[in-house]
Order: structure tokens, then sequence, then C-alpha cells
């Protein structure tokens, strides 16, 4: 049985890292009078002095109003984000499109969220066999983020016009050749990371999903980037975040959900 008390120190320990004051350094990104995002200022001030459409005053970098609908402010963010990854100023590119706002205001390469602050959307999926072991995944050893550490089972960033649903299937085949049928799906709780990171600010809103598996399911990796998918205890897992093998999300989402199934109302954020 898993000692609650334990989760919850392991949790508040997690959160202490995945919950930071947002820097004062940083440069507020405004699209259409809404803040949507909080700059490095190397990259904000290049923006403003390279790309059409943006005005830079004081600590608030904004997209104007006088910018247009969806499609044009789009545009001018492609603009800037190739500019700064021809500056070198953009770290790797993924030719993945991201949402921003909530509502929608525009879409964003995804390279360009974390040096801009932007908040971006993620799913992740806990696959159970049963309430005693659970399938986890090991990052390829050539991903940018977090490589060769261990993952949850099936997790990523829901791209623009995407619902969460519909990259939860997408992530789900591509990570671990798994066909998802919805109506298994136990949806938890959401929390929200807040951090810095080598590319930036990592503003994330995850949202976290149980499924069980049938024990002679075969699953395997589709696009390159899980080196290894393995069947652990809980308590396996456990002891492993302990000592740190899991990256952070990964933590923080399989520990949702197993303080979930005890009925621990351990606070999310």
């Amino acid at each position: 049985m898993l000692d609650c008390t334990r989760l919850q120190q392991l949790i508040a320990s997690l959160q202490a890292r995945a919950q930071h004051p947002l820097p004062a350094h940083l440069i507020a990104l405004r699209i259409a009078g809404v803040h949507v995002g909080d700059a490095q200022p190397d990259v904000a001030r290049f923006i403003a002095r390279h790309v059409r459409g943006f005005r830079l005053s004081g600590d608030v970098l904004d997209l104007l109003e006088n910018a247009g609908g969806i499609d044009s402010r789009t545009a001018l963010l492609a603009e800037a984000a190739l500019k700064l990854r021809d500056a070198g100023l953009l770290p790797g590119w993924r030719n993945e499109m991201l949402a921003v706002g909530d509502p929608v205001l525009a879409s964003i390469e995804r390279a360009a969220c974390r040096p801009l602050g932007i908040t971006t959307q993620a799913v992740h999926l806990n696959a159970y066999v049963n309430e005693d072991s659970l399938f986890v995944a090991r990052r390829s050893m050539h991903k940018q983020i977090d490589p060769g550490r261990w993952d949850n089972l099936v997790g990523g960033m829901v791209a623009a016009r995407e619902s969460l649903l519909q990259t939860l299937e997408r992530e789900a085949w591509e990570e671990a050749g798994l066909r998802i049928d919805p109506s298994q799906l136990t949806q938890g709780r959401r929390f929200h990371l807040r951090r810095p990171v080598a590319e930036g600010f990592q503003s994330e809103i995850i949202h976290v999903y149980d499924i069980v598996l049938p024990p002679s399911i075969r699953l395997a990796n589709q696009d390159g980037e899980v080196a290894a998918i393995e069947r652990r205890t809980v308590n396996e897992v456990v002891d492993a975040i302990e000592r740190d093998e899991f990256t952070l999300e990964a933590a923080l989402v399989m520990l949702e959900s197993l303080t979930r199934a005890s009925g621990t109302s351990e606070p999310y954020y």
C-alpha cells in the first residue's frame, strides 16, 4: 500500500520546482491588448526592432490591435519566429503550430513559445495494467529536452486547431502504437507549470488522463522519440521519482493520478 504522507511530501517537493515566481526581468507580451506571455528581454528587443506590427514600451511588448485578425497575427508571429531563428535566438525548430491565448488570438511555431513565455497546453496519459502497475516510457537520447529521462506512457503538446482528445489520440499512436477508446479514459485534474528553463520561461497547463490496458497488450513507439517502454509496479515508479529519474511533468502527472485514486485531495495548480 502506498504511503500517502510520502506522496504528499513528494508532490510538495516537486511543486516547489514547478511553481516559480515570474522573474522580474521578463517583458510582458500582449496581443490585441491581452497578456499572453513573458518574453526574454533580448528576444523582445529583437522583435521590436525587426518585425513590423510590434512595439516595445517599457516592460511590455505589444502586437498591436491594428495588426488584424488571427491570420494576420499568426503571419506576424511566424515572421518573428523565423527572424529569431536566423539570428540564433530561437533554439531548435519543430514545424508544429500551437495556439496562443484562450480564446485563441493567433498560432505560433512551438519552438518560440518558451523564449516568449507563451502558455501552452499539454495532455498526459497514465496507462495502468491494474492498480499496482503501469507502463512508462524512456525518452530518446536525441530529444532536445530531457533526453533519456523517464515519462509516463504518453504526453504531448496540444497543437493549434486540435482538441485535447485529438492530441491524446495522436500522441498515443505516435509514442506507443496505442489506439485509444475514449470511453475507457478517466480525466484527472489539470495543473499549471510555471518555471524558468534553458529556452526561456515554461508556462504549461497539463491535463491528466488515465486508462487501464490489458496485460497482453503490445506497445511499440512509432515516431522514434521513445527509446523504451516498460511495465513497472507503482512502488517502483514512486521510488524512481524520488531518485529524480522522471521528468518533472511526468512525475507530477503520475502523482496526481495516484493521490486521486487514494482519495487524497492534494492540491494541484
